[in-house]
């Protein structure tokens, strides 16, 4: 038994060299969205980057719900391709995945060289 595509993606090209159409662009931002939260929370909940992205991710998930089609969806984030929207969405969440590694909330090693966000110097 197949699924029902519920926002079918009612183009033929996305017009983008490279970049394929996406058949059901709801299912795969819904399991995009819903990974990336559950990725977000492998990282300090106070570091700023998880708060915003959490933020976000909630936000266009909130607007994917409310979307009668896959064009009013792109209007409401002033989108012209939702397959642009999915590369984002992959690029978030193997980003998300790296972060643990580099820690990056917390402290530096060493204090910065002097002048290092002096600019023009």
């Amino acid at each position: 038994m197949s699924r029902q595509v519920r926002l079918p993606n009612p183009r033929l090209i996305t017009g983008i060299v490279g970049r394929d159409v996406v058949k059901d662009p709801y299912f795969s931002l819904n399991k995009l969205y819903q990974t990336t939260l559950t990725e977000l929370e492998t990282l300090p909940k106070i570091y700023p980057y998880r708060v915003e992205t959490e933020r976000l991710t909630k936000e266009r998930m909130g607007l994917l719900e409310k979307a009668k089609s896959v064009v009013e969806f792109e209007q409401a984030l002033d989108t012209r391709c939702i397959e642009n929207v999915i590369q984002e969405a992959k690029s978030e969440l193997l980003l998300i995945r790296k972060l643990p590694g580099w820690a990056p909330w917390e402290p530096l090693v060493g204090d910065a060289p002097e002048n290092q966000w002096k600019w023009p110097i």
